[in-house]
Formats: structure tokens, sequence, C-alpha cells
């Protein structure tokens, strides 16, 4: 979904092109300049030279970083950064916080590096990656990016240790339930302290050579479960000492945990009056909504605002973003991903109700939102053109105010409770102050709302200190720090100075990332907040008194807790050197940076071929049978080409497509040129005379009927749930029929001969009816689409989908088609009952002159197959038969209730990490007529005439009757690839079978 057409310009630096729009020339210089230098500590590991420069496509904000074409496939708010293999294109927006932005660019080009190494390397190729888990590929990007010295991973560590759950290396590789990037990175870090860190890009090009496990014992000389078991001792005597003096019984009340909540319920607000508590979660399993529950006893009172019911939200800034109350705790204000930008949501607490969405001028992004005691502002971190700062919203009158103007970023502005003040987190105090290390610590800031002076609060240098808030009085503050390597909630007080540490927890105060909000303090000082234990999110609520406070010295931090097992580095440290000295190294100059002009650079997404097959000696004579497709793009992805021939037996059977694509706006258009060849065959028997002799010949008709068109097209995305289709087409088809004949003497049925010939248009007439002239047809279509459904395991199981279009087809036929198809899906734990009303309809003069639609396939009706009828004396039984199934419109209604069989633990009945299905029960109805016919609804058709031949024979002609028929399937998810389902079903009209009839479907449920 784009909303809007950029306009890129191109830079160079010695190893890279920068393809951009953002107008800040001077943050742009400073990020070109990261880059060389992330590309030389990178180069020292990997030992490797980019001989051409590296393409890296930069955006002013993630959502329109969630609009690139660069990347295929949906681009979520938790994706950072995203580096692709075949053009090795970096494709990365800036983020709100400087830290972030840093690391995100310094981790894709970790990923720039192994997929330079893999494709340039000696003896490895880029389909290697395939060899590669997914927790080595992401963990060496974060410890190449990070180190060893990261608070947060070190409290997922802990954490594992704590529950005795230290995955072993085959765990992280067959297991979906450790997070690749925090366990990779902790193992990368035991690797590089442990063997040194020049046996990284060794281990991992044996890995992509020859597999994980066998690269460790060609790197190692031991096997994984020995590795696995290193790394597990490792950890356990690293933190052991640490968990003696730790208390691991939260404070305060827990309200809300995976009982009534999800797993990980996160962004707590508490509202002013302490009554509510308003939170995201993914308790509903298919997105994350905003959940509004008792502050005090955790009952849910309802959902406040979901994707599925809110046409305004295209997506909950989840990840690292809170909302506010209204200081009548009436009101609850929220960022959502809306029409390509960040806007403000309010909605009424009591009914849900949207009661306003609000862009912010050219603010892109914004998040955390803090209403004011008045009610009349709101406060955020907004980002515009690259810089993050504190703007104030004034409801009543729609107006943006600017609080802070710099290149520092601010972040979690809380509003005083006089409404005077706001503090929020920065990183200006350590910018200020030189620091050497690659991360940039956020420390704490307030500044007055009237003169705009900012008052830094220097404590804890070095440390991350978040999620400043208010006390009841404005007399302290309460935020989060991981000062001394946890993650723990301290209390400041202004009039003395003095900083309490109200929290010892072993794992922490956490959200999803370091950043996320994980805390919220009432006008009453409730206190609520997000405990992280067990890879789950546990809201508690607290009281000031529920705490034991211990003061400790505003300068005393100690990271050794932040350092991920081991403590020491045995080996050549060459990563955490640098990433220790990361702004100690020399930039390049500006004269080294340079605007040149765009140029498309088509090149190669995606090639696939089918191989090679030849036929010879068959009484078909020789055949070959081979494919190509491929896939060509520009470098922003805006431009497509496709292009695919294939052959499937003689020279007659040769097919092709070109088609282009335009994605440059927000409508997309292109157009496609084709040859395509339809085969297909029949076989009759019989006694024939030829020149006074009689043969008993077996024929084999070939059929093929050759498309050759011309189209074009164009989407109109209204939102990403809707858009508006238009397009036009014109195809000429053409016949061809090759008999195959063999012949056999009628009395012995001795083999006689063969022979091949093409049948004449007249004699395919004769034998088939109709005719086989070539005939052309023009077509517009028009199309409304719909998709709001959310995707079990095999098939939707909430939400909607329909389709509402229109064909006009004219020139040698004309007719209309319509098409109308309504898919509902409703979720009733644990089974989603869903309907589905389809109807195709040919209406005009033409209609019965093109092959007649059939609703007896598996994916329309079950249980009537045409291959299934039997025993009915030549499709006829008691006036009902296959050709009750035909007719040039169509009707169809579905209803099944689904039930996840197997699959995951919170949405499957039986829990299975392989086996991923769905459990059906349905009821199938469908109707098949032509214009004219008489339609009646009963089980059995009467006959109502008779038609007669040309030739004098007769054929009874009966009423059309729906196809009902009723049973139980199972649908398989077969590893991703495709859907089967396999079904037992009970046709009620058809009258040659005393039971049922089992079928097997290939397609997920509609």
């Amino acid at each position: 979904m784009r909303y809007k057409a950029l306009d890129f310009k191109v830079k160079q630096s010695p190893h890279f092109d920068f393809y951009t729009y953002l107008k800040n020339d001077s943050l742009l210089t400073r990020f070109m300049q990261e880059s060389e230098l992330w590309y030389e500590l990178h180069q020292q590991v990997f030992r490797d030279t980019f001989l051409r420069k590296n393409p890296l496509i930069l955006y002013n904000n993630h959502p329109d970083f969630q609009q690139t074409t660069a990347i295929g496939g949906e681009i979520s708010i938790g994706t950072g950064g995203v580096t692709e293999g075949l053009k090795n294109r970096v494709v990365m927006p800036i983020m709100q916080i400087n830290n972030q932005t840093r690391h995100v660019l310094g981790h894709e080009l970790v990923h720039a590096f192994q997929y330079h190494s893999l494709i340039e390397g000696d003896s490895t190729k880029l389909e290697n990656i395939g060899n590669l888990p997914l927790w080595m590929v992401e963990g060496m990007a974060e410890y190449l990016s990070v180190g060893k010295k990261d608070a947060f991973t070190a409290m997922w560590m802990r954490d594992a240790y704590l529950n005795k759950d230290i995955p072993s290396l085959r765990d992280l590789t067959e297991s979906n339930k450790y997070f690749p990037y925090r366990y990779g990175q902790a193992f990368w870090a035991y690797i590089g302290s442990t063997y040194g860190d020049t046996v990284i890009v060794p281990f991992f090009k044996n890995t992509a050579k020859y597999g994980y496990q066998a690269a460790i014992k060609y790197t190692f000389g031991y096997d994984e479960p020995t590795l696995s078991n290193l790394w597990r001792t490792s950890i356990e005597n690293a933190y052991k000492p640490l968990l003696i003096d730790t208390a691991q019984v939260p404070r305060g009340q827990m309200i809300i945990n995976n009982k009534n909540g999800g797993n990980m319920n996160v962004s707590p607000t508490i509202s002013p009056d302490g009554k509510y508590v308003a939170f995201l979660s993914e308790k509903d399993l298919f997105s994350i909504d905003l959940f509004l529950a008792d502050a005090g006893t955790g009952k849910i009172i309802r959902k406040l605002s979901s994707r599925q019911n809110n046409s305004h939200i295209d997506e909950f800034s989840y990840i690292e973003s809170a909302g506010s109350f209204s200081h009548d705790s009436k009101k609850f204000a929220f960022s959502v991903f809306s029409q390509g930008r960040t806007k403000l949501l309010i909605v009424d607490v009591e009914t849900g109700k949207t009661l306003a969405t609000e862009s912010m001028g050219d603010i892109g992004e914004f998040a955390n939102i803090t209403w004011s005691p008045d009610g009349n502002l709101v406060a955020f971190s907004g980002l515009k053109n690259g810089y993050s700062d504190i703007y104030l919203y004034d409801l009543s009158n729609k107006s943006l105010t600017q609080l802070t103007n710099d290149w520092y970023s601010d972040y979690h502005p809380s509003f005083s409770r006089d409404g005077k003040k706001i503090v929020f987190s920065t990183d200006r105090l350590s910018l200020e102050s030189g620091y050497e290390g690659v991360d940039i610590p956020l420390g704490l800031a307030i500044i007055d709302i009237s003169t705009k002076e900012i008052r830094k609060i220097d404590i804890f240098p070095g440390a991350n200190n978040l999620n400043p808030q208010f006390s009841a009085d404005d007399k302290q503050l309460y935020f989060l720090s991981n000062r001394d390597g946890f993650r723990n909630l301290y209390r400041y007080t202004f009039s003395s100075g003095k900083t309490e540490q109200l929290t010892d927890y072993f794992t922490g105060i956490s959200g999803i990332t370091e950043y996320s909000p994980a805390l919220s303090v009432s006008a009453n000082d409730d206190i609520l907040y997000s405990y992280y234990r067990s890879q789950k999110y546990t809201i508690y609520n607290a009281k000031p008194s529920d705490f034991t406070a211990k003061e400790v010295p505003n300068n005393e931090v100690n990271f050794n807790a932040a350092l991920l097992p081991p403590p020491q580095s045995l080996g050549v440290d060459v990563v955490n050197s640098n990433l220790r000295n990361y702004n100690i190294f020399q930039r390049i100059g500006k004269s080294l940076i340079k605007p040149v002009p765009y140029k498309p650079k088509f090149q190669l997404d995606y090639l696939q071929g089918s191989g090679v097959g030849v036929a010879v000696g068959s009484r078909y004579g020789a055949g070959l049978s081979s494919g190509i497709q491929g896939i060509f793009s520009d470098i922003l992805g805006r431009n497509q080409l496709f292009a695919g021939v294939a052959i499937n037996g003689e020279v007659y059977d040769f097919g092709g497509q070109f088609a282009y694509i335009n994605q440059k706006g927000r409508i997309s258009w292109g157009g496609s040129i084709s040859h395509i060849p339809f085969m297909s065959g029949l076989m009759s028997y019989g006694n024939e005379e030829i020149n006074g002799n009689t043969y008993f010949t077996e024929n084999t008709d070939i059929i093929r009927t050759f498309q050759t068109q011309i189209d074009a097209f164009a989407a109109y995305p209204l939102s990403r749930t809707t858009r508006f289709e238009l397009g036009g087409a014109v195809a000429r088809y053409s016949y061809r029929i090759d008999r195959f004949s063999n012949y056999y003497d009628p009395n012995t049925f001795y083999f006689l001969g063969s022979d091949r010939r093409k049948l004449s248009k007249e004699e395919a007439s004769r034998t088939y009816g109709g005719n086989f002239n070539s005939f052309t047809l023009q077509q517009l279509n028009a199309a409304f689409v719909g998709d709001n459904s959310y995707f079990g395991v095999a098939a939707p199981l909430s939400g909607y989908r329909y389709r509402l279009a229109a064909e006009k087809y004219f020139g040698d036929f004309n007719f209309t088609a319509y098409t109308a198809d309504l898919r509902k899906y409703h979720r009733i734990k644990p089974i989603s009952l869903a309907a589905r009303a389809y109807t195709y309809m040919r209406v005009g003069s033409g209609e019965d002159q093109l092959y007649p639609l059939y609703i007896g396939y598996p994916f329309l009706i079950r249980g009537y197959e045409s291959a299934s009828f039997y025993n009915n004396n030549g499709n006829v039984y008691q006036g009902y038969n296959v050709n009750q199934l035909m007719g040039s419109r169509i009707a169809v209604v579905n209803l099944e209730a689904r039930l996840p069989f197997t699959g995951p633990e919170k949405l499957a009945a039986i829990k299975s990490g392989l086996l991923f299905s769905d459990l059906n029960v349905f009821f199938d109805m469908g109707l098949a007529w032509s214009a004219g016919d008489k339609i009646a609804f009963k089980s059995n058709p009467d006959k109502i005439g008779e038609q007669v031949n040309p030739d004098g024979s007769t054929v009874d002609i009966y009423e059309r009757v729906p196809a009902m028929s009723a049973g139980v399937s199972l649908r398989v998810n077969i590893f991703g690839y495709f859907v089967l389902e396999p079904y037992y079903a009970v046709p009620f009209n058809r009258k040659d079978l005393k039971f049922g009839t089992f079928g097997l479907n290939f397609a997920p449920g509609w």
C-alpha cells in the first residue's frame, strides 16, 4: 500500500550508493559517514571488500518504510530494516532514537557482508543461505552491531537461566520458541569471547557450505551437543552468583497475565483516577488490540479498539509507544498507523467509540502520548525530517507547537501534575559528554512549557534512564534504569537530588524492546509496570509503600551484569574493542560524498527454471518439456518486469508471457502480452470405413486451444483492506486438433498401422459439435475488493473478504459476466464459523457459446467431482446427473465450523510444532443453470420436456435443482507450501452412492 510517490535522489560515498528523499543534509552526511565507519568495522571481521558500491535505500520514517517497493511482502511495525540478497540492497528508515538508527544501520550492514561473502565467495553461493539457521544470521548481526555488553539481551538470558530453559543449538534451529535475535546474539558473544572473533566468519561459511552441525565439527572439533553444553555451562556459571541476593517476587498485585490477557501484555497505561488500565495485547491471537481492564482486579472490561472493527487503523504503534488517559479518565488517546502516517486516535473509554482521528501536520511518525492535566493538550515525541523532538498539540484549536528543536533524540514525554513541565528521556547528555562507545544512552531532562528551558537530570551516566513519570505531588520522578545491568524501578527526589532503587529483579521491568514503555503512574501514585519473566509480559499494580527503597549514589553504574557470558574474553577481541571505541574512529570527509544522477539499474530479482525433459519414440512423436521465468526490477522496485517461456510437447505447445508493473505511485498499473496453449485430449473407439475397407480404429485427439492476449490493468487501494481494480484485454482464440489413429483388423484385432493427421474445422465440428473457428474477445473489467481476514494455519478464522466484479465481453461473442464473492469468519473460541456466498454469471446473447461452468469442483461443492460419478447409466440416474452441475451461471453457499486441530498451543486443540491442520464440519450447496432453465428447490429434478436433435434423437430436459452435501474435512498445511484437504462428503442429490464419497482438495480454505 503506497500513499504517495517519493522523489528519491542519489548520493555516493566510497562504498555505498544512498537513495533517499531526506531533506536534512547534515543528518544524511552523518548517516553516510557512519555507514562507512560500519563498513570499516565489519570489514575487519569479514576480511571482505565490496568491489561495487552497495545500495542503501533510506526512508524518512517507519510509515514511509512500510510502503517500500524495494522489498516484496508486508513490512510490519516490528521490522527495523531489511537487507535482500540478489541486489544486496539495505532498506531502512530513520528511527525515532539516534541509537536505534545507528544500531539498525550496523545490523543491516552485517547482512550486506553476509550476502556478499556468500555471493562472491570462492566456494559458496547465495542458495547456501538455506543452510544457515536464522539465529546464526540474525544473532551475528546483533553481536557485530551491539557487542556483548547488552543489558536487554542479558535480561533474556537470565530469564532462560532462571527458568532452566537454556536452549541447545538444535532447539534454536528446530523450534520457534526462542527469539533468534536475542539467543543468537548471546551465542555469538560466547563464541567470540571463548574462541576469538576471528573464528566467526570461518564458522559462518562452514555452516553455509555444510550445515551447522557439520560446521561445528569442522570448526571446533566436537559435536553440536558438546558445544551447546559448553554454552549452557557458561551461562549458568555467569548468572548463578547474581541470583543469591536478588528478590524474585514482584512487588504489588499482579492484574494482567496470560490467563486474562495474552503472553505479550505491553504498553500499560493507568488512568489518572487509578481505576482503569489500558494495554496492548495479542490476547485474541490474530492481531495486537487495545484492551481496557479494571486496574484493581485486572478484569477485562472491553476491547477499546481493534484493527478488525476500526477502518481508521492500519496497525497499532505497539512496539515502543503507549497512550494516555484524559484528566477525567473518560477518554484515551494513542498513536496508530493510518493512511501512510502516524495519527492520533482518541476513543471514548465507556463505549470504545472513535471521537477523533488527527494527523500531526508534516510529522510522519510520533509516539508515547501524554495528556495534560487540564485536558486541553497532548504531548508526544515526533519524528520530523529525521529529528526526534517533543511537540504539543492543542485539541481545541488543533494547533501544533514544537517544544524542542535539535538533533538530539527526545523520547517518553510525560506531563507534570500541574501541567507546567514535561519530563522526557533524551540522549543530549550522552552526546554532549563525548561518550566513546557505540551505544547512545538516554538520560532524563525536564522542559518548562512556557519558557522551553531544559533542565538535565545528571544521574547514572552511561545508563539508559527511561519512561520517567511524575509522582502525584510533582516532588519525585519514577523511572526505569539499567545502571547495574538489570532493569529496575527508581525514584528521584527533586529537593534532595537523592535517588532510590525500588526493585531488585533478576529479570526486569520491560516491554518488547529496551525502549518500550513499561511504567505508568496515576495521580494517586498507583504504579503500574510490566514485568518480564518466562518470555511473557505481566502487568502489576503497586503502591509506593509496596517497595523497599534503597538509596544509591547518582553516579554509581556497573554493567557487569549486562555482559553476555562469559564475562572474560579469552580470544582475539575485535568486535567489542571496536564498539567500545566507536566514536574515536575517524569519519570520512564530506568531500568523499557526492550527488550523482539517479539510474534505474534493472537487475534480476528472481529466476527459476523447470529443467529439461525430452521424449522420443512415442506414438505422439518427439517432444520437449522445459520452461524458465524471471522477474526484473529497478533499484527501488518501482518498475517490475516479468518474462516467462515454456514448452511442453511439440513446437505448437510453446507459450510465453511478458508483463510490466509500475508501482511508483498509489495506483499500480501495468500490462502484459502472452501466447498460451491449452492442451486437452479425448480418446474414442469404433469401426471406421476407409476406402471401402472396415477397420477397428483407436483414436486419440490432442485438442489445442491457443490464447494470444494483450491486456492492461490498474489497481487503486482505498486502504490496506480495500481496493478498486480496472482492466481491459483483447484476446484471440484459435484451435488445432491432431488425431493419432491406430488401425486394427475388426475380426482378429491384429495391428495394421497408425497415422497422424490434422482435423479440419468441419470434421472437428462434426465430431464434437459446435464450431472450431477462431474468434476474438475484447474485455473490460472492474472490481471492488476487500480483505480484512486473519489466516489461521490452513484457512481464515476471523474477519471478512469480498469481491464484487463485472466483466464486459464483446467481439465475436457478446455477454457480461458478474461476480459476487462474500465471505465472513466469526471466531467463537475455540472454533470459527465461516460462511461464503458466491456467484458467477454470464449474461447475454453469447453466454452459452463458451465452455460451461462447473460447480462440482471440490473448492466449490464437495462430493460432486465429475470423476466420482459411476454406476449411473451414462451419467443419467433418476433425473440427476453431471449435467445438473453445468451451466452459464452458478451460485454457491458454503457453511463451515473450523477447529484449529493441531498447531500452535494458543490456537490449536492439540499442540504440535510440525503438523498444522484444521478440522472442519461443512455444508455445501450450489446451483448451476443457464438462461431459460426452470429452477426448483427440491432434491430430485422432474422431467419437463424433450429436445429433438437434428438427427432425430431426443434429449430429456429436467428442472435445475441445487446440489447439496455435508461432511467433514481435514485441511493440512504442508510446511507452508500448499494446503491439502482430504474430505468425506455425503452428497444428498446423488443416487449412485449408498453412503458418501471421499475426495481430495488442493487449496487453502476459502
